[in-house]
């Protein structure tokens, strides 16, 4: 601490609570579920599995958008949560949190799809054999889902690493609304 003219100023180092952190991600993973669960029923509710044309059309733009709004939504509010179950107004340790609780979003779902795609490929020989009434992918179809799969990809990470950063932000930015009877000092302020 240092002192100055009878006031004591505090100068503290930020500090991460990764408590704050895995909570925040357990909130956005829920929030996900959810929203991923409604868009599934939606989706597989209007899906005609009978028609080889619907079948061969892959995955539309609806679902694109429903996927990159999931993601940004989920963790625009996990990131909030995050903060405020830190407790603390420094708003810029509330951005930090958005991108701890995105970075582990991504890790995490990145580390299930490696292990499904590696589950995959070893199924892959036995699942290659067309089956009756399925139309077979040629490698041009197969090429363009993956480019579609991968700029889904995309779009949902760079859309959820700006509304996690955001949510962290407004979430330090108004804490003092979550926990309103409590007392706040400013970040850096004169006691």
């Amino acid at each position: 601490m240092v002192v100055e003219s009878g006031a004591v100023v505090t100068q503290e180092h930020p500090m991460m609570r990764w408590g704050a952190v895995w909570a925040g991600w357990f909130v956005a993973t829920g929030i996900a579920a959810l929203l991923y669960a409604f868009g599934l029923a939606v989706g597989f509710s209007a899906f005609n599995p009978q028609s080889p044309e619907a079948v061969a059309r892959g995955v539309s733009g609806g679902a694109i958008t429903w996927m990159i709004l999931t993601w940004a939504a989920s963790l625009w509010l996990g990131a909030m949560f995050a903060t405020w179950f830190d407790g603390r107004n420094d708003t810029e340790m509330g951005a930090i949190r958005g991108l701890a609780v995105w970075g582990v979003s991504v890790t995490a779902t990145t580390l299930l799809v490696a292990s499904g795609l590696t589950h995959l490929t070893f199924a892959g020989a036995v699942a290659m054999v067309p089956a009756e009434g399925v139309p077979s992918l040629d490698a041009a179809s197969v090429a363009q889902y993956t480019s579609r799969i991968m700029w889904t990809a995309f779009g949902c990470a760079l859309a959820s690493l700006a509304t996690a950063t955001i949510g962290g932000w407004l979430g330090a930015h108004h804490v003092h609304r979550v926990y309103h009877l409590r007392t706040y000092t400013q970040h850096g302020a004169v006691r």
